[in-house]
C-alpha cells in the first residue's frame, strides 16, 4: 500500500521555504493534530531543514470535532492566519459517514476561494479498529472518500495507517497497551486505541509526514509561483457547504429573559474554554428559549456540555418539535462539543430552540455505553446532574446562495 499521493506537490510553501521567507502553516484538525505531537514535531523538523526561513505554526484543530465544524470555523480559525500550508486532519473524527466527502471539498473550495495560492496537505490518522483493512490492503473508509477529493483538487495526502500497521505485522509496534505497561523490542502505539503515545506513537507520524515532504520537495518543478485550479462545479453535486460559516449567537438569535451571556469575569467555566468562546449564552431553567431566523441549508450550535446540561426541543418552520440532547454519555465533565440539525431545502427558515421540562436518566447514559466510573460519578454528585443547563458558544449556519 502507498503511504504517500504527491498529486500536485506543496509547491509554494515549498518554493518560501528555499527562499528564506516567512511561512504560516495552519495545523487543522481533531485531537491528534491539537495534542503536542506530530504538529510540534513536523514543525521543529522543517524548522531544522530550513533553518533561514521563518516558520510559523498555528494550531487550529479542536479536540472531538469533524469537517462539518471545520466548515463553519474556517475562517475564524485557519483563512485569518494568511496560511501558506493548511494540513487538513479530519478522518478520524468523521468517521467515514457519506457527508464527509462534502464537508471536506467544502474545505478546499473555501481555502481556494480565499487564496488560489495556499497549499494543501490532507493526513490521515489511525485506529486500531482500522487496523484489520490496512493489513486487508484497504484504506480506511474514510480516507477513500477524502482521496476522492483531492483527487479532484490536485491536492498531496500521506496515510498514516501504512507504516503502523507494517510495524504491527512485523511486531515491532503494539497498537494499544495501558500505560504502565512495557514490552520490550516494541512501540506502544497507543493507551486508548486512538491517540498516539508521545513521544513514541507520534514519532511515526512525524516521520511519515517528513518522509513524504522530502519526495515533494524532491519533485517539485521549479516553475516559480503555482495558482491552484477552483473548477466551476464542485465535485459534489450542489454541494453548500463551501457557504458554512461560525457567527455570534445574537447576530441572529431572539433570547427569552431567562437568558444571560457569561465572560471570564464573572463564569469560572468561562475562562477554560477562552480559546473558544469570548463567552457564552447561558440558561438554566425548562421553559427557556432562543429564536433563529436565518437564510440556508443548515443550522447548528457550538456549546459546552457537562454533567448539568439538558436538553433542548427543536421546532423548525412550526413542524413537529424533537429533541437534541446536549448531554451525551462523554458528560462526566465539560467540554466543548456541537450539533447540526438535519439538512433542510435551501431557503428562510424560523428554528425555535427551548429548554425541554423533562430530563434525561443520566446514568442510564453511562449504563448504555458500560462506563462504571461515569455511573460512579452521577451517584457522588446528583445534584450535578439533576440540572437543565444550557450553555451555547457561537451559531454555526451554511448558507449557500438562493
Amino acid at each position: 500500500m502507498k503511504e504517500f499521493f504527491p498529486r500536485r506537490g506543496l509547491p509554494n510553501v515549498i518554493q518560501k521555504l528555499e527562499n528564506r521567507e516567512t511561512v504560516t502553516i495552519v495545523y487543522f484538525g481533531g485531537s491528534n493534530t491539537r495534542s503536542k505531537g506530530y504538529r510540534v514535531m513536523t514543525a521543529d523538523w522543517l524548522r531544522g531543514q530550513y533553518p533561514h526561513a521563518d516558520i510559523r505554526s498555528v494550531n487550529a484543530a479542536i479536540d472531538g470535532t469533524g469537517s462539518d465544524l471545520g466548515c463553519a470555523r474556517l475562517e475564524t480559525d485557519v483563512l485569518r492566519h494568511q496560511p501558506d500550508l493548511v494540513l487538513v486532519e479530519f478522518v478520524g473524527n468523521d468517521g467515514g459517514v457519506p457527508e464527509s466527502k462534502a464537508r471536506i471539498e467544502g474545505i478546499v473550495r473555501q481555502i481556494r476561494k480565499h487564496s488560489r495560492f495556499t497549499d494543501i496537505l490532507f493526513v490521515y490518522t489511525v485506529k486500531e479498529r482500522d487496523l484489520t483493512s490496512f493489513q486487508s490492503g484497504e484504506y480506511q473508509k474514510g480516507a477513500l472518500m477524502q482521496e476522492e477529493v483531492a483527487d479532484y483538487y490536485g491536492i498531496p495526502s500521506i496515510h498514516l495507517g501504512v507504516a503502523v500497521s507494517q510495524l504491527v505485522s512485523e511486531g515491532k509496534l503494539i497498537f494499544t497497551s495501558r500505560a504502565d505497561v512495557s514490552i520490550p523490542g516494541a512501540v506502544i502505539f497507543t493507551h486508548d486505541s486512538i491517540h498516539p503515545t508521545i513521544p513514541e506513537g507520534h514519532q511515526i507520524y512525524t516521520d511519515t509526514i517528513t518522509r513524504s515532504f522530502k519526495k515533494i520537495s524532491e519533485l517539485r518543478d521549479h516553475v516559480g509561483k503555482v495558482e491552484h485550479h477552483l473548477p466551476q462545479d464542485p465535485l459534489v453535486p450542489a454541494n453548500p457547504w463551501e457557504y458554512a460559516t461560525m457567527l455570534p449567537l445574537d447576530r441572529l438569535t431572539h433570547f427569552s429573559a431567562g437568558w444571560s451571556y457569561v465572560t471570564s469575569d464573572d463564569f469560572p467555566l468561562v475562562r477554560e474554554y477562552e480559546w473558544l468562546f469570548p463567552g457564552l449564552w447561558r440558561a438554566v431553567d425548562p421553559g427557556e428559549t432562543i429564536t433563529v431566523q436565518f437564510e440556508g441549508t443548515h443550522i447548528g450550535l457550538f456549546d459546552i456540555g457537562g454533567p448539568d446540561s439538558g436538553r433542548l426541543k427543536v421546532t423548525v418552520n412550526e413542524g413537529e418539535p424533537f429533541l437534541i440532547d446536549r448531554f451525551t454519555s462523554y458528560n462526566d465533565h465539560n467540554r466543548n462539543q456541537y450539533v447540526f440539525l438535519p439538512e433542510l431545502p435551501n431557503g428562510k427558515h424560523t428554528v425555535h430552540f427551548e429548554i425541554d421540562h423533562e430530563k434525561t436518566d443520566k446514568a442510564a447514559v453511562f449504563e448504555a455505553v458500560g462506563n462504571e466510573r461515569s455511573m460512579e460519578h452521577v451517584r457522588q454528585h446528583p445534584a450535578w446532574y439533576d440540572q437543565t443547563v444550557i450553555q451555547l458558544g457561537k451559531l454555526l449556519l451554511v448558507q449557500p446562495p438562493l
